[in-house]
């Protein structure tokens, strides 16, 4: 019986990290969609849109090149210069505030 409830609560605790490393990387796309946004010149409000495209893009497949793929070929579409390794460098930088973020507010 013990045992069927500690794999029941290491189950729970894997689901838990999982669904939080997901939130992570979501509110991190978000915030490289604002940012992406503002580069490429939209309003608040089509950024916010663009930045929720950006969020989806990043549940796609694990990892980081879908987000990356969308927001390099939007500038590139827009005549905007920007490089992947631009886009790395903000995607680490939002990546730190989420962590930095969610660490001051939970």
């Amino acid at each position: 019986m013990s045992n069927a409830i500690s794999e029941a609560a290491q189950n729970l605790v894997g689901e838990f990290v999982t669904a939080t490393r997901e939130r992570t990387y979501a509110r991190r796309n978000m915030r490289l969609g604002l940012w992406a946004g503002a580069k490429l010149g939209m309003t608040e409000e089509v950024c916010a849109a663009y930045a929720l495209e950006v969020m989806v893009a990043g549940m796609i497949d694990p990892g980081d090149d879908d987000v990356v793929d969308k927001i390099i070929g939007d500038f590139t579409a827009q005549g905007v210069p920007m490089t992947r390794g631009d886009i790395l460098e903000q995607l680490g930088t939002d990546y730190r505030f989420v962590m930095t973020d969610g660490a001051a507010t939970h």
